[in-house]
């Protein structure tokens, strides 16, 4: 009802409207010790986009085993989101390309390992756009 009086009225709508929504579950991931960060492969919708532009970007990820040493990004291209909790939201990518790929990028430094190992499950990436 609200958002109805908002169009009937000419105000313009929230940053987070969106026009849709796109989902993609990210494969599950197993994280090595590395000085350096590694990727996982590009996600991106599986139909055209036709243009459109990103509006908000959710996600939502598990890991094995309590990770605080864990440095985990969400990226598109050389723009990336430092993710600091398993779930949440971010328009740090509005405005972008909305069919141009994700991946996640990830770190565990040898300092933060203690010998366990630590896979990432779970992991959705939900993309909210408009045209």
């Amino acid at each position: 009802m609200a958002l109805m009086a908002m169009l009937t009225m000419g105000w313009d709508l929230p940053a987070w409207a969106a026009d849709g929504s796109w989902v993609v579950k990210f494969p599950r991931q197993t994280v090595v010790v590395s000085q350096r960060p590694m990727e996982s492969e590009p996600i991106q919708p599986l139909t055209a986009m036709n243009g459109a532009e990103i509006a908000r970007v959710r996600w939502t990820f598990r890991t094995s085993v309590s990770a605080p040493g864990l440095k985990l990004w969400l990226c598109q291209g050389d723009r990336c989101q430092r993710l600091t909790r398993n779930r949440g939201e971010t328009q740090h990518f509005s405005g972008r390309d909305a069919a141009a790929p994700f991946r996640l990028r990830f770190q565990w430094s040898p300092d933060s390992h203690h010998g366990t190992r630590l896979v990432i499950s779970d992991a959705q990436l939900i993309v909210d756009y408009r045209q």
